[in-house]
């Protein structure tokens, strides 16, 4: 079929927030995106072609990110799975939905598929953050990429909403929601000990759901889909293809 896209702006709760629908497929599984902190919807596009070829594809920037406004509500899951499921519901797209979250995206995404399960169709979380990150690991890093770290929250929400967020996905359980996660083996910025621990979170991500895998993408980092696209391509195709 003919691949059509729209982009366009809708007004959620008196914020303008921007989104890309792609429509590839002509099943009713939606795969929708949600970025790194701060990161806006064009750091998918390494990926966005190919999957866009046996899916359909929603991306959108969140509140204070990219080409969406910026408003002065709260920048903590809560808030911004409200925003998107509401953008959702505006744009026509219809659940069930295939989530796939990055970084901090994957917190969104848990909160998401915890509170909306009938909603949600499977789940990848890719190299995700963990709510005991910022308790536990932080600490084993060095000095000067620890005050990288707590410094970067500048453009979406802040260390305390980040950290808000963080309390707000504890205990967030997916019951039986198909979940990969898939982890970069190599990310330099990390010691040995931040490393092991940040492998341990990964595994207990894992652990959220009865259906679940983990796959380690060894050569590649935090930004596994830009590091490399083709395993992630490989890995949505392959549990889209179950669901």
């Amino acid at each position: 079929m003919a691949i059509s896209t729209v982009g366009q702006k809708v007004n959620i709760e008196g914020n303008e927030l921007y989104y890309e629908y792609i429509e590839g497929s002509t099943n009713n599984i939606t795969i929708v995106f949600e970025s790194g902190y701060g990161w806006d919807l064009n750091n998918w596009n390494p990926i966005r072609n190919d999957v866009s070829k046996f899916a359909n594809l929603f991306f959108y920037d969140r509140d204070g990110v990219g080409r969406s406004g910026k408003s002065n509500k709260p920048k903590h899951s809560i808030q911004i799975i409200k925003n998107l499921r509401n953008l959702l519901k505006k744009a026509d797209i219809k659940p069930p939905y295939f989530l796939v979250g990055h970084s901090f995206g994957g917190v969104n995404v848990r909160l998401y598929a915890s509170k909306y399960p009938e909603e949600v169709a499977g789940i990848i979380l890719l190299d995700s953050v963990h709510e005991d990150q910022n308790k536990i690991m932080v600490p084993l890093f060095s000095e000067k990429v620890r005050k990288e770290y707590l410094g970067q929250f500048v453009v979406e929400a802040t260390l305390n909403e980040f950290e808000e967020s963080l309390e707000q996905v504890r205990g967030a359980k997916l019951g039986s929601v198909p979940l990969l996660v898939i982890t970069g083996g190599t990310q330099s910025y990390h010691t040995t000990q931040s490393m092991a621990q940040w492998m341990e979170f990964q595994k207990e991500l894992a652990n959220l759901s009865s259906k679940s895998n983990h796959l380690i993408i060894k050569k590649a980092g935090h930004a596994i889909h830009i590091d490399d696209p083709k395993a992630v391509i490989n890995a949505i195709k392959e549990m889209r293809a179950k669901l």
